[in-house]
């Protein structure tokens, strides 16, 4: 347990002694200028947690003022995989579009599919734009957080809190054998807040979690 004397006074830098603490009423008051603070948020302001480990690939860590700041990005072997379906993709539905224009152009599911393939292009080509340009930043500071996720700075940011005894876990929805996972974090409301944020590897979503499990408050 922390002692009195390992803390220095706040307001004017002298140490404390073990008689400057009141455990009836959970304060320390200095004996040099009789300033008093709560013991307990003492000891928390001043305890060294341990450091974190070193952040998975594809995500960095930014530390400023008590706050920290995580930015994940799409590995390029996902960007490039995008890329590549999405090229042969759009060669079949040129091929498709061709044909529609031609002597079969009279066939009736010709342009069905034709439609379909250049519809589907279009989403797959939007895919791989925010793979490749977009980001998640998680941003926390003691009790709160925010979410970010979009292209520069266009996107979409929610908010939530950090509660001390709020219980920061990596979940499975659909069980052990489901594959998408996502981060839970309790709120005062009752109703948990969710998220990925699109983020498929589970050893940087533990990562987010132990980060803002340190900042409950």
């Amino acid at each position: 347990m922390k002692q009195p004397g390992q803390f220095n006074c706040p307001q004017c830098g002298a140490p404390f002694s073990a008689a400057d603490v009141d455990a009836a009423q959970n304060t320390v008051t200095c004996g040099s200028c009789g300033h008093a603070v709560p013991w307990n948020s003492l000891v928390r302001e001043n305890e060294s947690p341990d450091p974190l480990p070193a952040p998975p690939r594809h995500l960095t860590v930014q530390k400023e003022d008590g706050k920290i700041t995580l930015t994940y990005r799409h590995s390029r072997f996902k960007v490039l995989l995008s890329l590549g379906f999405a090229l042969v993709w759009g060669l079949i539905t040129l091929f498709l579009l061709r044909l529609s224009l031609g002597p079969a152009k009279t066939d009736f599911a010709l342009p069905v599919f034709t439609t379909f393939f250049a519809v589907s292009e279009a989403f797959i080509i939007f895919i791989c734009v925010d793979m490749l340009l977009g980001k998640v930043v998680v941003r926390a500071e003691p009790g709160r957080g925010a979410l970010f996720r979009g292209i520069g700075p266009l996107g979409s940011t929610w908010t939530f809190l950090l509660p001390m005894q709020a219980d920061v876990a990596v979940e499975r929805p659909g069980g052990d054998g489901d594959k998408y996972r996502r981060i839970s974090i309790p709120q005062p409301s009752g109703r948990p807040f969710y998220f990925c944020g699109g983020i498929s590897e589970p050893d940087v979503l533990e990562y987010i979690a132990l980060v803002l499990r340190r900042f409950r408050a």
